[in-house]
């Protein structure tokens, strides 16, 4: 197995974006009861489905306007829109000619449809909540509208590849989800997830960096985020070796900037952000909040961004 990371921001980067993350959570909760977007159900199927919806607009404006949902890793420090392609560009070098290949989570469809079209000579699956409303699915794509913790439709030790990409996270049962990978995988089978983890335990850190922890994991419908050595314990449990681990945190800081510039023009305005906040939709808001504590959350290394290959002996 080997762990790579790239090069981690200094201890006065952390410590300045821990300040602030502090400030932002108090000056938030002067205008706003951050509780509202905290409490409550944070995970089922039903909303999940509608963080998605409600949000659809957002990631095509935000995000990317060919379907791309998740954050970019830059290699020069810098912001570009063709850093999206690093993570199905990472999958395509797993693909083999005449290879199964699985997509948990494949959102709108954007890494599914990229694949396919590289290797047309390989038969792709999709497993999404949400249907692939598209005209232009390729004949080597199928995709089914269901939950991917389930996945009957598979006989086992019959895919050669699969990838997650920014998804699991929302889901509470990680094991079930797991063991039904190690099943379907073939010996030798390839898991690649690109997805966030806590640093450390979530009690080791102080009450108002728990609490900007929760926002955010609440405005990505998500339980609360896990940590590393949760995480890699659960691909232990479920019979999974880990081949390789990559923090991309400092590569994301780039996308995760831009998207806090953009928050910040809402959220340092009370004037705006009332009302705002009263007229839409919470997990609309909760985004907005995700985006303007994301940069300092990773910068300040309480939140990262990584990369598992997982292999099946």
């Amino acid at each position: 197995m080997s762990t790579t990371t790239t090069r981690e921001a200094t201890t006065a980067d952390k410590e300045r974006s821990v300040t602030n993350m502090h400030a932002k959570v108090n000056a938030m909760a002067a205008i706003l009861n951050l509780d509202v977007f905290i409490e409550g159900e944070k995970n089922s199927l039903q909303q999940i489905r509608s963080y998605y919806r409600i949000n659809e607009w957002a990631y095509k404006h935000y995000h990317s306007q060919d379907g791309f949902m998740h954050f970019r890793i830059s290699q020069n420090g810098r912001f570009s829109d063709k850093d999206v392609y690093h993570q199905p560009d990472s999958i395509s070098k797993l693909v083999k000619k005449g290879d199964k290949v699985v997509e948990l989570g494949f959102g709108q469809g954007a890494n599914l449809l990229y694949l396919a079209g590289q290797h047309p000579d390989a038969q792709f699956f999709g497993v999404d909540l949400s249907e692939l409303r598209r005209k232009d699915i390729p004949a080597n794509v199928t995709t089914f509208q269901r939950d991917y913790s389930d996945l009957s439709q598979f006989e086992d030790n019959s895919i050669d590849v699969m990838y997650a990409i920014e998804t699991i996270v929302h889901n509470t049962d990680k094991d079930r989800i797991y063991r039904e990978v190690f099943r379907i995988l073939k010996p030798g089978g390839m898991m690649v997830i690109y997805d966030y983890a806590l640093s450390a335990a979530y009690s080791s850190f102080d009450p108002v960096t728990q609490k900007a922890i929760a926002l955010i994991s609440k405005g990505c419908a998500s339980p609360l985020i896990e940590s590393l050595d949760e995480l890699n314990s659960c691909y232990a449990r479920c019979g999974l070796t880990l081949d390789e681990r990559i923090d991309y945190s400092e590569n994301t800081l780039p996308d995760l900037k831009r998207l806090e510039r953009k928050a910040a023009k809402v959220l340092t305005r009370p004037w705006l952000a009332k009302p705002m906040f009263w007229l839409l939709p919470k997990q609309f808001v909760s985004n907005i909040i995700v985006g303007y504590l994301g940069h300092d959350s990773c910068e300040s290394g309480t939140i990262t961004y990584q990369k598992w290959l997982l292999r099946k002996l």
